[in-house]
């Protein structure tokens, strides 16, 4: 994650309330699209893992929105976080790597026990 260094940078430690919310927010389209294309590939990966008819979906889409609304709500928490503690130019972009690692272990929990299912069921695929 090394990648997300220069996004992340904070240029000074003494930031009001208005500024870290600002810094927290132009960087949430990042945020949703690291989720959005990991969660696609966890979603792959399971639907390789499962026998579906055709056009039935392995994930009610109500799922997605509930998953996509709780992710948002809890970067927000992020900025909500940082504005209480002490400002330093570093806990904003660990705070935002902490909660992307948090995320995408939730996102890619499901593929993982699909994967492990698979396996255990000799490298069938499941009905």
């Amino acid at each position: 994650m090394n990648l997300l260094n220069p996004l992340l940078a904070v240029k000074y430690e003494d930031r009001n309330a208005l500024e870290i919310i600002g810094w927290w927010e132009l960087r949430r389209p990042l945020y949703n699209v690291i989720v959005l294309v990991c969660g696609l590939i966890s979603m792959s990966i399971m639907s390789l893992m499962v026998k579906l008819e055709p056009w039935e979906d392995i994930v009610e889409p109500i799922v997605v929105l509930g998953f996509a609304f709780l992710c948002n709500l809890g970067y927000t928490l992020g900025w909500i976080s940082e504005i209480m503690n002490v400002k330093t130019k570093t806990f904003g972009p660990k705070l935002f790597k902490v909660g992307l690692y948090f995320t995408l272990f939730w996102v890619f929990l499901p593929a993982l026990i699909h994967i492990i299912l698979w396996i255990s069921r000799g490298f069938e695929r499941m009905q």
